[in-house]
C-alpha cells in the first residue's frame, strides 16, 4: 500500500461537539418521557423569555424553503480549527446593515452553540437577539445532545451533553431570546457510526434515549421548542430510517427535520441525498440540506462557487427541492459576510440563490474567470473513483489519480483559444518528495505545437499550490499540458486552474 498516493479524507466538522465534554453518566430515564407534541409547518410560539416593551415580529415559518443562515461567528483558534470566523460577523446585527433583502429571506438564523455557551459576551448576546427579534427572524442553536458516560464519548463530536444546553439555552433567555429551533450536531454519527478509540458502538435506540434527557431539559426553558438533527451517515436512506424510526420509538414523536451535512467529494452524492429527501417526505419529516464550500477554499469567491455548484447539481440537476436550505459555514471562509451587494459575500449568496441562482458556480468566462472548470479534459490513465474529470471540477476535495507513477500526462481542452494570465495546479502527493512537472501550451499562437512555458522541479507535498508565473498574458492558447516526468507517488492533481487574463 506504500505505493499507494495516501490522500487525506476531508472529515466535516461541526463546532459545536468540539466544546468540552461533560464526565456526567448518560443514565436512560427512571420514569416514561412524555414529549410536548410537535407543532405544525406553519408554527409560531409565544416567547417565554423575560417581558420587553418592544414589540417585536412574529417570524413567519411557513414559506418553503425554510431559509436557515448560520455563518461561522468569531471563534478562538486551535489545532483542529486554525481560523477565525467571519470578520464582520457582528455587523450584521447593527440596526443599518446592509443585508435588509437577504433578511427578508431568511427565516431561521442558527447561533453555534460554543459562541453562545463560551464566548459570546453578554452584550453581544443582546445585541444578537435584539435584531433578530426586531426583524422577525427566528433563533436557533445547533449542539450536541449526547451526555458522555464513563465509558465512552468524551471528546467526540455530538457528546456535547445536557449541561452545555442548558447554559446555551438560558444564554439566549436572558438576552431575551426565544429559542424556536434546535439542531441535533451528529448524534447517530457520533453515538452509532464513530470508530474512534473511545467511540460508544451504541444501537440507534441507545442514542435517542440519551439524547431524550437533551430534549427533557431544553424543553423546561422553551417548551415549546421543535427538535431536529444534522447527519451525514454516508448518503445512506437505510441508515437514516433506523435512526429516525428509533428516534420516534423512543422519544414518543418524529424529529421535527433533518438537514444533511454532505460529504461533496462522494461523485454519486446528488442522487443519494434524492434517495433520503425522497423517504423523509413519506415520513413527514422536513427535509433540508447545508451548502458550503470547500475546507481548502482559498477565497471567499472560490468557497461561494463550490457552494452555488452544489446548489445547482442538486436542485437544478437532480431535480431536488429541499423543504429547508441551510447557508452555513463551519470553514475558514467566507470572511465576509456583508454587504449584500458585493459579489462573493455571504449574504450577495442568498439572494442570489433567489433572484439568479445560474448565476451560482464558478465563472467559466470573463477577466478572472476559471477556464478550466469544466472543460474537456484527457489523460494518459485513470483509476475508477478518480477521472481526470476531477481535476477540473473546482471542488479541491476531489482529485483526478492516474493509478501509477510517472511518466504521467493531463491535457484541458479550453474549447476555444483564450488569454490566459495564471495557470494554477493544487497537488495530490503521498509522500512527499522531489518531483519534476512540465507546463506546455497550445494554440493559434504557437503554431498549433505545444510548446514548454515553465518546469517545476523540487519538493512538494500534498495540497502544495504550483502557479506558473507568467508576466504578459499568453494569448490564444487553447490546450494546456501538465507532464509528470517524476514523483515519488502515483500522479494526480486536485484542480487545474486556467485564469482568463484581466
Amino acid at each position: 500500500m506504500n505505493r499507494i498516493v495516501s490522500f487525506t479524507l476531508l472529515l466535516t466538522m461541526c463546532l459545536t461537539g468540539c466544546s468540552p465534554a461533560i464526565e456526567e453518566a448518560a443514565a436512560a430515564p427512571t420514569t416514561p418521557w412524555t414529549p410536548t407534541p410537535l407543532p405544525s409547518a406553519t408554527w409560531t410560539a409565544t416567547s417565554t423569555a423575560t417581558s420587553t416593551a418592544t414589540p417585536y415580529a412574529t417570524p413567519d415559518l411557513s414559506p418553503r424553503p425554510l431559509v436557515w443562515f448560520a455563518p461561522l461567528p468569531p471563534l478562538p483558534t486551535h489545532s483542529g480549527r486554525p481560523f477565525t470566523g467571519s470578520t464582520d460577523f457582528m455587523s450584521l446585527f447593527a440596526e443599518n446593515a446592509p443585508w435588509e433583502e437577504a433578511a427578508g429571506r431568511v427565516q431561521v438564523f442558527k447561533l453555534y452553540g460554543e459562541w453562545v455557551a463560551y464566548h459570546a459576551t453578554d452584550a453581544e448576546l443582546r445585541q444578537v437577539v435584539s435584531d433578530l427579534n426586531r426583524r422577525g427572524v427566528a433563533i436557533a442553536f445547533e449542539a450536541g445532545p449526547l451526555t458522555p458516560t464513563e465509558a465512552c464519548g468524551s471528546g467526540i463530536e455530538g457528546f456535547a451533553g445536557v449541561e452545555e444546553g442548558l447554559l446555551i439555552a438560558r444564554r439566549i433567555q436572558n438576552a431575551g431570546g426565544t429559542v424556536r429551533f434546535v439542531a441535533f450536531d451528529h448524534p447517530y454519527d457520533a453515538g452509532v457510526l464513530d470508530t474512534s478509540s473511545n467511540a460508544c458502538h451504541w444501537s440507534a435506540e441507545e442514542v435517542a434515549r440519551n439524547a431524550a434527557r437533551f430534549i427533557t431539559a431544553i424543553r423546561g426553558v422553551f417548551p415549546e421548542v421543535v427538535f431536529g438533527d444534522i447527519e451525514t451517515v454516508g448518503h445512506d436512506v437505510d441508515e437514516i430510517a433506523q435512526w429516525v424510526n428509533a428516534y420516534k420509538d423512543i422519544v414518543g414523536e418524529d424529529l421535527g427535520f433533518l438537514h444533511m451535512d454532505l460529504n461533496y467529494s462522494q461523485p454519486d452524492w446528488p442522487q443519494g441525498t434524492k434517495e433520503i429527501e425522497t423517504f423523509l417526505r413519506t415520513r413527514g419529516i422536513e427535509f433540508g440540506i447545508i451548502y458550503f464550500g470547500g475546507w481548502n477554499d482559498r477565497s471567499d469567491e472560490v468557497w461561494l462557487s463550490n457552494a452555488g455548484e452544489r446548489v445547482k447539481a442538486y436542485e437544478m440537476a437532480a431535480g431536488g427541492q429541499p423543504d429547508h436550505v441551510v447557508f452555513q459555514s463551519w470553514h475558514d471562509h467566507p470572511d465576509l459576510t456583508l454587504p449584500e451587494t458585493d459579489p462573493y459575500t455571504f449574504t450577495w449568496f442568498v439572494n442570489t440563490y433567489f433572484n439568479n441562482p445560474s448565476a451560482l458556480g464558478f465563472r467559466t468566462e470573463g477577466p478572472g474567470a476559471n477556464l478550466a472548470f469544466g472543460k474537456s479534459v484527457k489523460a494518459s490513465r485513470d483509476m475508477p473513483g478518480f477521472e481526470v474529470r476531477m481535476a477540473v471540477d473546482g471542488n479541491f476535495d476531489t482529485w483526478w489519480g492516474s493509478g501509477d507513477f510517472a511518466p504521467q500526462w493531463i491535457e484541458i481542452d479550453l474549447g476555444s483559444p483564450q488569454a490566459i494570465a495564471e495557470i494554477n495546479l493544487l497537488v495530490t502527493q503521498s509522500p512527499a518528495g522531489e518531483t519534476r512537472h512540465e507546463v506546455f501550451v497550445r494554440g493559434p499562437e504557437t503554431g498549433d505545437a505545444y510548446v514548454l512555458v515553465y518546469t517545476f522541479a523540487g519538493t512538494t507535498a500534498d495540497m502544495d499550490l504550483l502557479s506558473v508565473p507568467i508576466a504578459d498574458p499568453l494569448e490564444a492558447i487553447r490546450y494546456i499540458r501538465v507532464t509528470t516526468q517524476s514523483s515519488p507517488s502515483w500522479v494526480g492533481w486536485r484542480e487545474v486552474e486556467v485564469i482568463a487574463s484581466r
